[in-house]
């Protein structure tokens, strides 16, 4: 009964209210960037580049002002470093300069501080991360480069119990920005992996193996981000932004106010247009002018003795003709 009251406590913890949940985001997130290892003792090693990464995010933005972002990511991540050997194969010449590349496919875990700033109202955010992360390796693969022939070789990299490890741990940190958009969150960001376990069991275990041999890489990344909930950012904005977003709501709801009247005026308008009576044209006029006409005699008749009419202007009777 305990344990069953220990996980509903934790299960509403993390959903919490709508206010809580507002402050939770999951997005997808993809970089590009480059590796290395710092082997000791030291050898003469170099940086490759191409490497990817990509994988899932959770983030909870805390409601306490000045108090950041937790971050967990789970991705799949390539690293890798390559070394200069002089006369690497019997058929080259001895000063001949090859190159050991080697790359590494692993999952990550990073576990991430994330304190933040607001620009422009709160629609972007500026900050910076501070991180452990945990780490196993799937599988891994070589090449030996010639400075004069290009690649020689190629082949999978078999990792065995007694020389490779597969289980890593170290640091992270970096900076990028966020702009918000609605319910959306655009990311770029800038990542250092510093490593602190070993690629390669050292030689009290393995005698060809260095000492040392920690991976670190440089990552560029984009995510996009989705809030679960609908409300907003909950922690207390500045004195000068708390202002500005003042003003702003203040415009917002003159702007709606100022709709409104107007719908008002439109839908009185409308209203008096419908209940003006139009007039009504009498049906009895026209007949009765009709009949006054025909009752009343005409200007240019007049009647003789016998009660007989003759027309008296512009008639052809009155012309010598017809007389």
């Amino acid at each position: 009964m305990k344990r069953v009251t220990i996980i509903t406590a934790i299960l509403l913890l993390l959903l919490g209210t709508e206010a809580v949940k507002a402050q939770h985001y999951v997005g997808i997130r993809a970089g590009y960037g480059s590796g290395s290892v710092r082997m000791f003792p030291p050898t003469e090693t170099g940086m490759i580049w191409g490497l990817y990464s990509g994988g899932v995010s959770w983030k909870y933005y805390s409601p306490v002002k000045y108090v950041g972002a937790v971050e967990a990511d789970f991705e799949f991540i390539q690293r890798g470093y390559k070394e200069l050997i002089k006369g690497g194969f019997s058929y080259l010449p001895n000063d001949t300069t090859t190159t050991y590349h080697r790359t590494v496919n692993s999952l990550m875990l990073p576990l991430i501080w994330q304190p933040h700033f607001y620009f422009f109202q709160r629609t972007m955010r500026v900050f910076i991360n501070l991180g452990l992360t945990f780490s196993y390796n799937i599988d891994s693969r070589y090449e030996w480069h010639s400075e004069w022939s290009g690649l020689l070789e190629s082949k999978p990299y078999h990792m065995e119990l007694t020389r490779d490890n597969r289980w890593g741990y170290g640091l992270c940190g970096g900076a990028g920005m966020g702009f918000l958009i609605g319910r959306f969150e655009l990311m770029f960001e800038g990542r250092y992996y510093f490593g602190y376990s070993d690629i390669l069991k050292n030689r009290n275990k393995y005698e060809e193996n260095p000492l040392r041999s920690p991976l670190d890489n440089i990552n560029i990344s984009v995510g996009l981000y989705w809030r679960l909930g609908k409300g907003g950012i909950l922690s207390a904005p500045s004195n000068r932004v708390a202002e500005k977003l003042r003003r702003k709501e203040r415009k917002q709801m003159a702007a709606e106010n100022q709709s409104v009247k107007t719908e008002q005026i439109q839908v009185s308008d409308t209203t008096q247009t419908i209940e003006k009576p139009e007039p009504i044209q009498s049906q009895t006029e026209p007949a009765i002018e009709k009949d006054q006409s025909k009752t009343t005699p005409a200007e240019n008749t007049k009647t003789d003795s016998h009660g007989d009419n003759k027309t008296t202007k512009n008639s052809p009777a009155d012309s010598k003709r017809y007389q």
